[in-house]
């Protein structure tokens, strides 16, 4: 067939690797019931807005039926289907509740969509650095303290950004911050991405709604047994929803997915039914998996040990997170090459596997013989030790700003002390090392050499090679 993408796709499909990745519905290998309706009725669920089927943009009906269901199983006032991606639901709770020139605070270590939604708003943005688990060389959480010295001097913020869990799994003491900033009448808005399964067991973390944030937003798709592109978007009692609404209309499409949205469905009812039955059987697993391989020479293991190191309040247990001297491209290669297990994602240093309520215990079985048997390749092996360094970013200019304002392209090399005027973003996580509007340091441009030659993929910059980058004129 003269089709490049389905050839691809059946390519890879007949690998058959086994998937540590989202979507959490892992191929639908557990065979839930409602999942495979979807699946047998795909082409006919395949609407439009026809009498009967109710529209997304003003629901009365079912979708208004299944709205009011996820409000419930997740504790918010309300909740919004998304079908345009957590992006969707982050610019919608950040534009919907702010204006032009309004300031909010930024977790520096938040995802891109954070930051272009600064820029869309024209908002004035404050940043809390992140701390790193040096162990690791990520960053995990920020620091209470500094955290609230930056609320103190920005008492006039709108509201305070943050990322719950990151993408490694790590949470900070959401409950504490939120409780700080209500002091001062700053909403708290929570991309709550990596934690769409925290409400459906009491061996993990509460969820945002739960400990009071006033927005959070949901990748269902990323650890809950939904397709891709499906999120949720929940606002909290006490808080005024009609600009989130008035963004929503905006930011998602004008043709939303009922395949999708009845994932969404499908979704909530297999957790609300057999939740905390189901991610026990994959705690368990993933508890087996890390008790084996936690003293293996070679490998670090992200677990409840590292709870308060580098300000870490709580971890997702579903959450598999290595280091290993190979380096995680390395490891992340090898196991797909020669073992068939695809990771989530690798950075300089770590591999990423997302467990969920989708996975077999097989997996893990597999997963545990592939690193066992790798590790002999460790002998000698020693990874650098860039990373742990703290980049201390420094904002002179505004997104917007630094967007709008003339340019030149210079190389990276010689970009030292010069203001970014775009994006460089690894990808993934997702998470900006450089945003316009910031000082180029030489920490920066050794980082980005670093991620050059592992392979690392870096978005946002208009040159996909980088070797040059737009800097702000006269910077």
């Amino acid at each position: 067939m003269d089709t490049p993408l389905i050839n691809g796709l059946l390519e890879y499909i007949n690998q058959k690797n086994i998937p540590f990745h989202m979507p959490g519905h892992k191929n639908n290998v557990n065979e839930f019931k409602e999942l495979k309706i979807i699946q047998e009725n795909i082409f006919n669920m395949d609407l439009t807005e026809v009498e009967g089927v109710d529209n997304l943009h003003s629901p009365e009906g079912i979708i208004k039926d299944a709205q009011e269901k996820l409000s419930k199983c997740l504790k918010s006032k309300e909740s919004f289907m998304l079908v345009n991606g957590s992006t969707s639901g982050i610019y919608s709770m950040i534009l919907g509740l702010t204006k032009p020139k309004d300031k909010i605070i930024i977790q520096r270590n938040c995802h891109r969509s954070v930051y272009s939604a600064a820029f869309l708003g024209d908002l004035e943005v404050e940043y809390i650095n992140p701390s790193v688990l040096k162990d690791f060389n990520i960053p995990v959480s920020i620091n209470l303290d500094e955290a609230f010295k930056v609320i103190e001097k920005n008492k006039d913020a709108k509201a305070i950004v943050l990322t719950y869990p990151t993408y490694y799994g790590t949470c900070l003491d959401l409950k504490r911050l939120i409780e700080y900033a209500h002091r001062f009448n700053i909403l708290v808005l929570v991309d709550e991405a990596h934690g769409a399964h925290f409400p459906f067991n009491s061996k993990l973390p509460k969820s945002a709604m739960e400990l009071g944030a006033d927005v959070s937003v949901n990748s269902f798709h990323k650890t809950l047994p939904s397709l891709t592109q499906t999120a949720v978007l929940n606002v909290n009692h006490g808080v005024d929803s009609t600009g989130i609404k008035y963004m929503l209309k905006i930011f998602q499409s004008t043709s939303p997915s009922y395949i999708l949205m009845s994932s969404i469905d499908a979704a909530r009812s297999i957790m609300e039914g057999e939740g905390e039955r189901l991610l026990d059987e994959v705690i368990g697993y993933i508890e087996d998996l890390k008790r084996d391989i936690r003293y293996v020479d070679g490998f670090k293991i992200l677990d409840e040990n590292y709870i308060e190191k580098a300000n870490i309040y709580d971890i997702d247990r579903t959450r598999i997170v290595i280091n290993s001297n190979l380096g995680g491209k390395t490891l992340e290669s090898i196991l797909r090459r020669e073992h068939n297990i695809q990771v989530e994602m690798s950075d300089l240093y770590n591999i990423v596997l997302i467990g969920s309520v989708g996975d077999k215990k097989e997996f893990y079985d597999s997963l545990r013989k592939a690193l066992l048997k790798i590790k002999d390749k460790f002998q000698g092996h020693k990874n650098t030790d860039f990373a742990s360094k703290n980049l201390n970013y420094q904002k002179v200019l505004s997104l917007r700003d630094a967007y709008y304002m003339p340019k030149r392209r210079v190389k990276i090399k010689e970009a030292k002390g010069l203001i970014s005027g775009e994006m460089v973003v690894p990808y993934p996580p997702g998470i900006p090392i450089l945003v316009p509007g910031e000082i180029i340091t030489q920490d920066i441009i050794d980082l980005i050499d670093e991620y050059k030659s592992s392979g690392i993929t870096l978005n946002g910059i208009d040159d996909v090679n980088g070797e040059y980058i737009l800097v702000v004129n006269g910077g």
